[in-house]
Formats: structure tokens, sequence, C-alpha cells
């Protein structure tokens, strides 16, 4: 039984808090890309980081996953990295005289694509079958992977040269984009604070293991449905040329919707999750 479906007590709205204070012993602020991380996960939906160097992208995703005690792997995305590095290969075993296959990386509840953008489309696109259908195919047989399942995928804004721009495919399989802003005045102090009195990041002891209940899908209002899909087909377009929004966009809009009330901060704290 994982981290979101052991019994508790606790509503959702106060499991989504306690996750927020856990997360808060480790990463100061963004609160706002915290809230995208939940609400993704909870929905089954993937997200795209994107923002400068050293803002705490990484660090945010190993702490989510230590918070709900979650799996997690981190796979640093290369010119050279090839599929079978992130799915897995199959194997000769010579001590036994058999083949068998070596999961990859991938077979994990939270992956962090790390600069997906720096390893070239054929790479990229070996994650399009396993983000949509929780599963990956390797010589002709279908491997499901563990539940939950997320992609936490982060790219650098600056320094384009030599990077692949993701694929409007691949993009489509991301429910939010989020950008991760630099740290206010008041947050870069507390976070020098910190360092001063010892913490170490890469320490996730103190980060107490949080779970919530079953959460079921809440059902949205007639409102909700169609109001999703107006929204998205004004910039949507058939014909060839530059498009806006993607088909997948009410879809996303209607997903978003559904842990809206469980994963909203306390008041003063604001999430700029938007869908991709």
């Amino acid at each position: 039984m994982d981290a979101l479906t052991r019994p508790t007590d606790r509503s959702p709205r106060q499991a989504v808090h306690d996750l927020r204070d856990e997360v808060a012993k480790i990463v100061v602020g963004q609160e706002g890309t915290l809230s995208g991380l939940v609400a993704a996960l909870l929905v089954r939906g993937h997200v795209l980081l994107e923002g400068v160097p050293g803002v705490a992208k990484t660090l945010l995703a190993k702490t989510v996953a230590a918070a709900l005690a979650l799996e997690f792997r981190r796979v640093q995305f290369t010119p050279d990295l090839m599929p079978s590095d992130v799915i897995g290969q199959t194997i000769y075993e010579q001590r036994t005289g058999e083949f068998r296959f070596r999961e990859g990386p991938l077979f994990t509840n939270l992956l962090l694509a790390d600069e997906i953008n720096r390893t070239p489309p054929k790479t990229q696109a070996a994650l399009l079958e396993a983000m949509e259908e929780r599963q990956v195919s390797v010589d002709g047989q279908s491997r499901p992977l563990p539940t939950p399942f997320l992609v936490v995928a982060t790219q650098n804004p600056i320094e384009y040269e030599g990077t692949y721009p993701l694929p409007e495919a691949q993009l489509d399989r991301f429910l939010f984009k989020l950008v991760v802003g630099y740290p206010s005045a008041e947050q870069e102090v507390a976070v020098l604070a910190r360092h001063d009195e010892g913490l170490d990041p890469h320490q996730l002891s103190s980060v107490r293991r949080v779970a919530g209940r079953p959460i079921s899908r809440p059902p949205v209002s007639r409102s909700t449905r169609c109001g999703s899909t107006p929204s998205c087909r004004p910039t949507s377009s058939p014909s060839p040329g530059p498009r806006g929004t993607r088909r997948r966009c009410a879809s996303a809009c209607l997903l978003a919707a559904r842990p809206c009330c469980s994963t909203r901060p306390r008041r003063g704290r604001g999430c700029r999750a938007a869908p991709s």
C-alpha cells in the first residue's frame, strides 16, 4: 500500500497541508510549484519544471517523494543517453544461460528527468508510451510500471546551445508546465540562515512520512465541463501554421480542476500552476 492509499483519519486537505509542512522543512518557498506537483500526482499527470539552476527543482521533487514514501530515481539526460539507459534492456545471463530483462530507472514511482531537452529526440520519445499508458514495450512484451507513476522533467530556460526542444507530441504528455521562479530576498535570507544552522539539503531524515486516505476522483460540475472546451477552442486550429492550445487542453483543464479543493494552500499561499 503506497503513501497515497494508506488509510488515515485525516481529511484530504489536512493531508496536503501536512505534506506542505514537511516539504517546508527543506525547501523555502515554491508553494505554487508544490501545489502543481501534488495535483498532478493525484490525477496521474506529469509535470515539466522550467527554471534557472539553483531554484530547488530537483530538491523539491526529491523531498515530495520522501514525504510520500515514494521510490525516487533521477536520470541526467545527456546527448549520449540511449533509450535503453532509461527503459532497461534484455541481457544474457551467462551463469544461467538465459535472457532476462533488467529494469531501467523508469521503473519507479517518481522519475526526475533532469534537463530533458539536452538529450536527442530518440531518447525523449522513449518516455511517450510510459507517460501515456504507464507501461513500456521491450522485445514485443509490455511491462507495467509501478503505481503511482509520475515524471517530473526539468529544463533550463537559458543556454539553448546543443539542446533539443521537446516536440509537441511529448509536450502533450505533461499536465502542467510550471515556471519555477527565483526566490525573493527574504527567502534567500531564510535559505542562508538554514545553511548557517547546518542544514544539509541532501539529508532528508528530518522529513516525516505523511500519508493520506484514499482520495476518490471528485465529480466536477457541468458548468466546469462545458467551460473547459470553449476556453481552449478559440486558440485551436486544424489548419497548418502556429497553433495555440493543443487538443488535450480541455481534458487537462478538467483533470486539474478535480484536486483543486484538496490541494488549495492555506491563506497567504498562492498557486500558479497552469495546464501546459
